[in-house]
């Protein structure tokens, strides 16, 4: 059975007291229940849903209205089952960023504990972890479709404006939404990859060593 968070990574989530002896294992069960191909392919399908039903309904609300021919049974029952879907992709897309976003940042945290409270030397393979940690196949998927997201939102959003400027379409109102909708979705999957990238930076002697110059200015 599927499930936003697993029962196993609960208690490793919203520690008072985090214990250096249980960071690795507790960072690695959220980092593993987080970056899931499951979740992923959950939150693809989430998108195409909500983008779909959402730029369906508000596209036949706008060119019913464009002809000014009235309502009609169909396009009552078009924008009905188009705005049920996009209702639906769109809870999916918001139960996953807040599950996703107390998972990443529990993952960032205990990453971080052991150098914060136990002194764990910060070595080279830090530095190299922090950068590699990229291109690892789960995380590299998220930044390819995040990336697709923003370009998405671009092109959405930048083709509303154009036929705001110029004439508004039937469309305009429609590639808006899926505009929105598409750089909130780039930037809150984007935001749970940063989080994690930035705990795997607390081992990075290079970084901590400019950020500590800085905070000591």
């Amino acid at each position: 059975m599927f499930r936003l968070i697993r029962p196993e990574s609960e208690p490793w989530l919203d520690v008072a007291r985090p214990s250096p002896t249980d960071a690795d294992r507790a960072a690695g069960q959220l980092r593993a229940d987080y970056e899931r191909w499951s979740r992923w392919a959950l939150g693809l399908g989430g998108f195409v849903s909500a983008a779909g039903g959402l730029f369906t309904a508000v596209g036949v609300v706008t060119t019913a209205y464009a002809l000014d021919r009235g309502v009609a049974l169909i396009d009552v029952v078009a924008v009905t089952i188009a705005g049920a879907v996009g209702l639906a992709g769109t809870a999916v897309l918001v139960m996953l960023w807040r599950s996703g976003r107390r998972l990443t940042r529990g993952a960032a945290q205990w990453i971080r504990v052991p150098y914060l409270l136990s002194g764990r030397s910060r070595t080279a393979r830090g530095w190299l972890k922090a950068r590699t940690v990229n291109v690892e196949p789960r995380i590299l998927v998220r930044l390819a479709t995040s990336t697709a997201a923003l370009l998405l939102a671009v092109a959405g959003i930048s083709a509303a404006v154009r036929d705001v400027v110029t004439e508004t379409s039937t469309v305009t109102y429609a590639a808006a939404a899926v505009g929105v909708l598409a750089l909130l979705s780039g930037l809150g999957q984007l935001g749970g990859v940063l989080r994690i990238v930035s705990g795997l930076g607390e081992a990075d002697p290079l970084w901590h060593r400019i950020r500590t110059s800085f905070r000591a200015e």
